[in-house]
This record gives C-alpha cells, sequence and structure tokens, in this order.
C-alpha cells in the first residue's frame, strides 16, 4: 500500500479516536457533575483515591537525595541511618533497587504484580546498571525461562529471544515493536537499554490486550521519560575490545509551576567487538517533553534516532568441525572471522516519533491514547558459510549476501478505564481499540562465486563480486491489524478475578519472490482471543493464581517455495504462587504452565533466509523466580527453569517427537549485589553472578549443543561516600563477564555450523549524576 493510503488509514484512525474522545469527554464531563440517579442499578464509588500530585521520579529523587545526605566522615564510623522515605511506585515509572511492585504490561492498568494471573517478571534500571548489561539480550540474562543471546556473540540485534520456548515479540511503552516482517528479523527494531527505566517480560499469550503475539510472552520495555524534579547523568565507559562510549541524560522542569517537563537520553559509541573486524558503533538520541495543564492531564512525546554505521556482521555461523566437534588442526578462536572486511557492510537506523496521552476525567474514568510511527533501514553486504570444511579440516565454501530491509508501522493504541464498585464488588474495567500498519521489505541477492578461506590461517583482501539484493529472495509485505478489547479485573474480599476477551481482524499483502517461486497474496483473518484467570490474596503476602489465555498471530508471505504461511495460534493453562511477605522488600514466583501452539515457525534448514511451519508444538514447564533483599543493601536474584518440549504434529511424521530446536530444558541463574552500608568501606559495593544453559538440539534433534556455565563479577565505588562528600554523585563501575573465559556454543545447526558464545571481557563505567 502507498504512504497515501497509509496515512489517509492513519488520519482515519486518528480521526475516529479523536471523534470517540470528544464525544467520552463530554458524556463524562456532565456525568462527573450529575446526581448518583443517573445510575440507579448501580452505586459507583472510587475504590481508592490516588495522590493527584503523585509524579513518575519525584520519591526516586527523593529516595537518592536522601541516601546522598549523609553527613561529612571524620573517621571510619558508620554514617548515621537516614530518616526512612516512603516510596510512590508507578507502574511505568522508575524503581528503586530490583523489585518492583506494580506493572502495566500484565493488564494495561496499575495493578500490583502478585495481583495478575500470569507471571510477570520487571527488570528495573538499577539491576541494568548492576550487571552492566549492553543491549536488552544482556539485560535478560537473570531471567526465569527466558533465553536470550540466541545467535551468539557475532549477532547485532535483539530478535529471536526465547520465552518458554517461543521466540518473543517486542513492545516498547505498550505499543507493538516491529520485527521486520514477521520473520526475518532484519529490520527489527534494537533498543538502547541505557535509554530504558524497565523492561518487563510478560510469560505467555497476551493477546487479548495486545493482538498479534506468540504464546511464550512478550518483552515490553519502559522509556526514561521527562520528570519534575531535576535529574542529570554523564556516562563515561570503556573496556575490551577498544570501547568509548560517552552517554548523558538529563531532564527536569521547564517552568517554576513544573507544567512543562522535558528529558533527554543520548549516547555515542566507537568500539570493536571479540569478533575481528566487526565493529559496534552507535549514535543514539532520545528527546522527550511532558505538558500537564492540570492534575488529571498529561501529554508527553517520545522521539528518538538511532543510527550504526561502519559495522561488518556475518550470518554468526562457523563450522562445526572446530567447535563442536573436534579438528586435527585444533580449535576455532572467538576472535575467527570468515568475511571479507573490504566487502562486508552493516548500514543500520531507525527512528520513531510518538506522544502518549492522559486524561483523567474524576476518580472513576481515565481516557488513554498511545501514538507511535517507527521506521527502520539495514542495508547488508556479508559472506556466508556453505557447508562445512572441506577435506582438508581447514577450508570453507563461502556465498555472498546483499540484503536490503527496511520496515514502516504506524501504531495506535486507545483505551478508557473505569475504575467502581457494584455492591461488594471493585471493578477495573478496560475497553480499548487499538491499530497497527506495518509496511515492509526484504530483499536478497546472492552469488556463490566466492572463493572458499582457510578458518586457521585467513587471508584477506580477495575481490568479491556485488551479488546486489534481487536475484535471490524478494519479499514485500503490508499488514493492518484492527482490534477491539475488553477487560474486567473484579476484586471481593480476598479474590481477584480477571477476565478480557478480545476480536481482531488482520489483513495482509505480500508479494514474495524467490527461485523456486513467486506469490502474491491477500490474507484476511478475524480471531477472537481470551484470557480467564483467578487470585487470592493471602494476608501474609502469599497468592495462590490461576488462568487461561489464548493467541493469535497472522503470518503474512510464503516461504522459500512459495507455500502460503497460516496463522500462528495458541493456548495456555497456568497455574502457580506469587508471594511479597508483608514489611519485606521480596517478590518470589513459582509457575506452572502447558502451553501449545499451531503452525510454529522455524528457519528453514535449506534456505535460512527464510523460514517454515512445523505444525504443532507443545512445551509444559516450571520457573521459579526470587528477588529480594536479604538485608539492607544486599540483593539477591534467582530464578530456575525447566521445560519438556516437543513436536506434537506435523505433515511429516519423522518429526513428531522432536525436541524444539534451540530450546534448553532447564536454565539456572543466580545472582546478588551488595552496597557495603558503613565502616572504612562504606560506598564500595560488590556481586557477581552465574548463569548456567542446558543442552539444545537442532531443528532435526541430530546436533547437541552442550550445556554451559558462566561467571559474571561486578564492584562499585561510590566516591561521594568511599573519599568525601565534595565527590558525591560520583561512581566508578567494573563488570567482568565471563571471568573464566569459558569456550562455549549458543547453537549449532546441521549443515549450518556452530554460533560461538561471548568470551571474557571486561567494562568500566564512570558515571557522574546531580
Amino acid at each position: 500500500m502507498s504512504e497515501v493510503k497509509v496515512s489517509n488509514k492513519l488520519a482515519a484512525a486518528a480521526c475516529l479516536s479523536a471523534v470517540s474522545y470528544i464525544a467520552i469527554s463530554v458524556h463524562l464531563d456532565g456525568a462527573a457533575h450529575a446526581q448518583s440517579s443517573t445510575l440507579p442499578a448501580v452505586t459507583v464509588e472510587a475504590p481508592t483515591a490516588r495522590p493527584a500530585a503523585a509524579r513518575p521520579s519525584a520519591n526516586r529523587q527523593a529516595t537518592r537525595a536522601a541516601r546522598r545526605a549523609q553527613p561529612a566522615r571524620t573517621n571510619v564510623a558508620a554514617p548515621a541511618t537516614p530518616a526512612p522515605t516512603s516510596r510512590v511506585e508507578r507502574a511505568d515509572g522508575p524503581v528503586d533497587g530490583y523489585i518492583a511492585t506494580l506493572s502495566a504490561t500484565g493488564s494495561k492498568t496499575s495493578t500490583p504484580l502478585r495481583e495478575l494471573p500470569q507471571t510477570v517478571n520487571v527488570i528495573t534500571a538499577d539491576q541494568i546498571r548492576d550487571q552492566g548489561a549492553q543491549s536488552v539480550s544482556q539485560a535478560l540474562r537473570y531471567t526465569s525461562g527466558v533465553l536470550a543471546e540466541t545467535y551468539g556473540a557475532a549477532s547485532q540485534f535483539d530478535s529471536y529471544t526465547q520465552i518458554r520456548g517461543f521466540t518473543a515479540d517486542y513492545f516498547l511503552d505498550g505499543l507493538r515493536l516491529p520485527n521486520g516482517g514477521t520473520t526475518t528479523g532484519w529490520s527489527s527494531a534494537v533498543m538502547e537499554p541505557f535509554a530504558l527505566e524497565r523492561i518487563e517480560v510478560l510469560k505467555g499469550p497476551a493477546s487479548v490486550l495486545y493482538g498479534q503475539a506468540v504464546p511464550g510472552g512478550l518483552i515490553n520495555m519502559v522509556s526514561k521519560r521527562p520528570t519534575d524534579t531535576p535529574i542529570g547523568e554523564i556516562q563515561l565507559q570503556t573496556g575490551s575490545f577498544d570501547r568509548k562510549q560517552v552517554g548523558i541524560d538529563i531532564g527536569g522542569p521547564v517552568d517554576k509551576d513544573k507544567q512543562f517537563l522535558y528529558r533527554l537520553v543520548a549516547l555515542g559509541r566507537e568500539a570493536n567487538t571479540q569478533v575481528d573486524f566487526i565493529e559496534n558503533n552507535r549514535g543514539y538520541i532520545a528527546p522527550s517533553f511532558t505538558w500537564r495543564p492540570d492534575l488529571g492531564t498529561s501529554l508527553t512525546v517520545l522521539g528518538s534516532y538511532q543510527k550504526e554505521w561502519g559495522g561488518k556482521t556475518g550470518f554468526n555461523y562457523v563450522p562445526t568441525s572446530g567447535t563442536l566437534l573436534p579438528n586435527p588442526n585444533g580449535r576455532i578462536p572467538y576472535s575467527r572471522y570468515l568475511g571479507e572486511p573490504t566487502f562486508d557492510t552493516l548500514d543500520r537506523q531507525q527512528g520513531a516519533i510518538g506522544y502518549l496521552f492522559e486524561h483523567r476525567f474524576n476518580n472513576v474514568f481515565t481516557f488513554k491514547q498511545n501514538l507511535r510511527y517507527f521506521e527502520s533501514d539495514a542495508d547488508l553486504k556479508a559472506l556466508n558459510r556453505v557447508g562445512e570444511l572441506q577435506a582438508d579440516n581447514r577450508s570453507l565454501n563461502r556465498a555472498a549476501f546483499g540484503i536490503d530491509a527496511g520496515t514502516k508501522a504506524w501504531t495506535l493504541d486507545n483505551n478508557l478505564e473505569a475504575r467502581f464498585q457494584t455492591g461488594a464488588f471493585t471493578h477495573t474495567m478496560l475497553f480499548g481499540v487499538d491499530y497497527r500498519d506495518e509496511d515492509s521489505r526484504y530483499n536478497v541477492g546472492r552469488n556463490t562465486a566466492v572463493p572458499p578461506i582457510n578458518v586457521f590461517a585467513p587471508v584477506y583482501g580477495i575481490a568479491i563480486p556485488n551479488p546486489g539484493t534481487t536475484n535471490f529472495q524478494l519479499s514485500n509485505a503490508q499488514e493492518q491489524q484492527l482490534g477491539v478489547y475488553l477487560q474486567d479485573q473484579i476484586k471481593v474480599d480476598r479474590w481477584v478475578a480477571t477476565i478480557g476477551g478480545r476480536w481482531d481482524n488482520a489483513t495482509s499483502t505480500s508479494f514474495t519472490s524467490t527461485a523456486l517461486a513467486t506469490t502474491n497474496l491477500k490474507q484476511d483473518q478475524d480471531a477472537f482471543t481470551g484470557r480467564v484467570g483467578l487470585n487470592y490474596l493471602f494476608d501474609n503476602g502469599m497468592t495462590p493464581y490461576a488462568s487461561y489465555s489464548t493467541s493469535f498471530r497472522p503470518v503474512a508471505g510464503a516461504n522459500f517455495a512459495g507455500v502460503a504461511y497460516k496463522p500462528t495460534t495458541g493456548e495456555q493453562v497456568e497455574v502457580g504462587v506469587k508471594y511479597q511477605p508483608v514489611g519485606q522488600n521480596t517478590m518470589i514466583t513459582l509457575s506452572l504452565f502447558d502451553i501449545t501452539q499451531q503452525n510454529r515457525l522455524v528457519q528453514d534448514p535449506a534456505n535460512i533466509t527464510s523460514f517454515i511451519q512445523i505444525g504443532e508444538a507443545r512445551v509444559r514447564g516450571v520457573e521459579v523466580e526470587s528477588r529480594t533483599e536479604l538485608t539492607k543493601g544486599l540483593n539477591l536474584i534467582a530464578s530456575y527453569s525447566h521445560l519438556n518440549h516437543e513436536v506434537t504434529k506435523s505433515t511429516v511424521p519423522a518429526e513428531i517427537g522432536r525436541k524444539l530446536s534451540q530450546t534448553p530444558n532447564d536454565q539456572a541463574a543466580l545472582w546478588t549485589f551488595y552496597d557495603i552500608q558503613g565502616g572504612p568501606l562504606w560506598g564500595m559495593g560488590f556481586g557477581g553472578g552465574f548463569r548456567y544453559v542446558g543442552t539444545t538440539t537442532d531443528l532435526t534433534n541430530a546436533r547437541i549443543t552442550p550445556s554451559y556455565a558462566l561467571f559474571d563479577a561486578a564492584v562499585k565505588f561510590d566516591f561521594g561516600k568511599l573519599i568525601s562528600p565534595q565527590f558525591k554523585g560520583a561512581v566508578l563501575s567494573i563488570n567482568g563477564f565471563n571471568l573464566f573465559d569459558k569456550y562455549y556454543m549458543t547453537e549449532c545447526q546441521l549443515n549450518q555450523g556452530c554460533t560461538l558464545g561471548f568470551g571474557r571481557s571486561v567494562l568500566a563505567t564512570m558515571s557522574y549524576r546531580w
């Protein structure tokens, strides 16, 4: 569809939203002044009065200020304990420490985590900082049931992260991010963790609120937003592989009445990686602005632009001989690059602009409208390995690829929230309408006339013909989705019931041309998805729960053979218990689940630029995650997951009973960090972590990737406490990853080779906050 048609559809949707909002506003403003007799059968009451002046970051700044406002140290005695401060947490705002108590991801309303009938794990900005995560994938390393970095250290994409055995969908501020045409991922969004306030993982189907989604779950990232208290941070970073990075984060009120707020997050980086010739250069800027004309209304405009340049990437795979299997010439090192530096390129850029609007009519009704336009482009030239090593155990055949990928997407979500009571029942009801329009391209050229390379003594500088981007596979797809959803969270006594339903209409037009087939497709599908859940809140903080939910995701386009993709559907039954003991900073979640998905997408082993559907898959498992502050300053994260997974139906009988590709049976992680609270080392912090990923298999179950265990460590120096209050705000952090330089593979596929993991690296970050 042309850009004009897209704009027209967006304008129509926006007009519809505006008209709906005006009508609601007129009606509800009038209703706010009407007598209660207008609702004779229902008694409408506000269940709780919302603090009118609560702001996303004011309390966080107050907490920081209280921590820093210590007396000047004249000896080594422990500092005076600051007066306790209350913490007002917002579901879309910052969190002090590692433990969040509220989330909007699981319900699109501000809901305590223990009242949600599904598992939601929250990775806070403080955790990201302490662990030194440099990508969203790295930030997810210690989360139960999540397998990140599936394509190894050479990958420069966040895509393909697994949740409960299924590739996750990504969202930013509650709006879906494009993944480059459903299957390819080359023009998918890549987010900068320095710009995020929190990362939330919703486990299980979420179509009832978000439309297109896989049954394993989704990842929702929350942007840093303007604050009504002045903040500032400058960050300098260096480390392994000649890393040089500078970041800035500033914000606060523009006027004395705090009606206008701003924030600016920016970052610049030049860095190499552990793989020779592959760089990791990035420029990022994200300005935002908030207007609050009154206490019940806010409009936040969010913009971002990111560019990566001068980089190189491959298809990450190296031969199994010399990695998974022995080779008489030795082991292929982490740093080995099998491309051609004078040929390979990766230039990628993305930008977004949108807004978050909220108007609270009264203590009952709140209207929200979120909108974003996102655009990304990726231009790539790279050499890909072909088959395994030749008979000499050294020479590897290669093919040249050129890829031109891009995505443009409009996303709009409107909802009206109502909080009221009917007798003994307290309701939080949500009615919403959302719309998405995504246009993507994925054009590939290939040239097999490329000389082989000696993987143990590579020689570079060979001229490689340009394969272009039009002679191997052409894919263009446009997808539109319109959804209407309704949810009610009902409380009575200690019971919380969550009931929701959604209707979706998804249409797509696509053109796919490969060496085998050319297809023009138009697909139009409707689906109903839902969720029912029940929680019981014990006074001691124990909350058992159970839920049933379904998912629906249309897939535009066709596979390499020209066969149109079918929509994927799924369902999950989950039971568990959440424990948040009264008076303690602890959240423990234990869950058991059973997920079934139809028409599962997997990479085509014969054509790695395409995908196939294998039938039905089933995943049953157990997860446990504990986040707790054991004592003042000592935080602990512990997680474990076990999955029992298999292909249960397929048109190819040999596939039935096979394990799912790249899906470990077991994962475990442990992280702890301690900020010393007094004495001569007050201001110093240290910690470490352990990560274990069990064995995985390829699509055919013929290749087994061994398990691996990795160790990380961190140390922090707060100079304002350790040396003198004159240095308040200056903090040096040092992080070490894979301390013992464990050699491991993240994935091995038959006829494709293996992807190598991350070797040992060190990162030093100097930050100054005010």
